[in-house]
């Protein structure tokens, strides 16, 4: 197995991922976990498109077929399905191991269609994605590691694998990436700890610009999704998932209803079928049967946050909180638990409100002051769309990414020059 690529390898790099007659990027392979709609794949598309914009043929493999598979079509990649991405699973030792074997099996699939596509860059959009990573590894071939999640001692969803544990995730995204991506501070901290920080580059999430267009009147948003025209709705996006925090928002709204009876909370996205049967029970015992509605997925989220007086994100955790930058950008305001990314997404009192999970209070305080007070609720999402314009826009990600893979061109450029948004020792 050869060594890993690293910042005294440029010649070679330069070489192996670039055709040295044109500078040109020719072929990328993309590993993404999920085509199902959420936020992980959505990253991934605005990656896909940077690649594409440097004119770069991308292929992606999913480990999970979904609809946004067509999206990724659209954007010019040839996909395929092959499963993947286990070793970050939790359960008994027994099964974790198994998980590590599962996933090297991967592995030497995915070197398989590397011989085939013969790619110059391996881009690993997940950090459940070791089987694209050791795969590059095996062929020289150098990998962009994008790494997006957290693990469940902040509350986030991944685990530690056995054996090896946290060291082995670190030591094998230092052998393993070539480049490093995290999303935020918080998934810095807690996946790489003091590891690759000489290789490691912060580019936060982006918005599309589809969100800071949208044109439709709230009415006109509402009559879309079927919402009523005539009461305030506090709208709750995200996957039905337990990290999301839906059951903490719910037990905080029946104190909203007490002092707002027209209000309406209006829950969007599927997901695990257990823990929506629990959000069912939570508002048949707090007798909400009449100010809830769960909506399934919705195709244009853009449409959702405008029919919207006010967005709740009550996750137990967040790696970074897209669907908070996305609302932002539409123009609604925001309320937000202070968990892991969201902290370095909103600015408490200037482009929302931070409240403490499972402070039922303080969240029922922060929405109803919102949907009493017009005036305050714009003067936020005012400052939270140019906020979001100057950061987090799809233009400025785009650039992000373009450096990050250009920074390969010149080894002198490398040397004497961080990459954008290079976390510091």
């Amino acid at each position: 197995m050869a060594p890993p690529f690293g910042p005294c390898d440029q010649e070679f790099e330069l070489a192996v991922m670039f055709d040295l007659e044109n500078g040109q990027l020719k072929r990328v392979l993309f590993l993404q976990l999920t085509a199902k709609p959420s936020g992980s794949p959505t990253s991934g598309l605005m990656v896909v498109q940077a690649l594409r914009e440097l004119g770069a043929q991308v292929h992606a493999i999913f480990a999970q077929d979904g609809a946004m598979r067509a999206d990724y079509e659209a954007a010019g990649c040839t996909t395929e399905i092959l499963p993947h991405g286990q070793w970050l699973g939790g359960g008994p030792k027994h099964r974790r191991l198994r998980r590590w074997f599962r996933d090297w099996y991967a592995a030497r699939r995915i070197a398989r269609r590397i011989d085939e596509l013969q790619p110059q860059l391996v881009y690993v959009n997940t950090l459940t994605g070791l089987s694209g990573a050791l795969a590059a590894n095996w062929r020289n071939i150098p990998c962009i590691w994008h790494v997006r999640e957290l693990f469940d001692d902040v509350g986030g969803e991944m685990h530690d694998p056995w054996p090896g544990g946290r060291w082995a995730v670190r030591a094998l995204l230092k052998k393993l990436a070539t480049r490093v991506v995290v999303i935020s501070e918080a998934v810095r901290q807690n996946v790489l700890g003091d590891t690759c920080r000489e290789k490691t580059v912060l580019i936060p999430n982006a918005v599309d610009d589809r969100f800071f267009n949208v044109t439709l009147t709230q009415a006109e948003a509402r009559q879309q999704l079927g919402l009523p025209l005539d009461r305030p709705i506090v709208g709750v996006p995200g996957t039905l998932r337990p990290v999301k925090g839906q059951d903490f928002f719910l037990r905080a709204f029946a104190a909203v209803v007490g002092h707002v009876p027209t209000v309406l909370a209006a829950i969007t996205g599927d997901g695990d079928p257990n823990y929506r049967n629990l959000l069912r029970r939570i508002v048949e015992e707090s007798h909400l049967e009449n100010h809830v509605r769960f909506l399934g997925t919705v195709r244009d989220m853009a449409v959702f946050y405008r029919a919207c007086d006010v967005i709740c994100i009550p996750s137990r955790s967040e790696s970074f909180g897209r669907t908070a930058i996305e609302a932002m950008a539409v123009g609604t305001p925001v309320v937000a638990t202070c968990v892991g990314g969201l902290e370095e997404t909103i600015e408490d009192g200037k482009t929302g409100w931070l409240v403490i999970h499972e402070q039922t209070d303080r969240l029922a305080s922060a929405l109803l002051g919102l949907l009493e007070d017009g005036n305050l609720g714009q003067k936020l999402a005012s400052a939270a769309r140019e906020h979001t314009a100057t950061r987090f826009c799809r233009e400025r990600y785009h650039k992000q990414i373009c450096h990050l893979l250009q920074s390969y061109w010149s080894s002198d450029r490398m040397q004497q020059t961080e990459p954008a948004g290079c976390v510091q020792e």
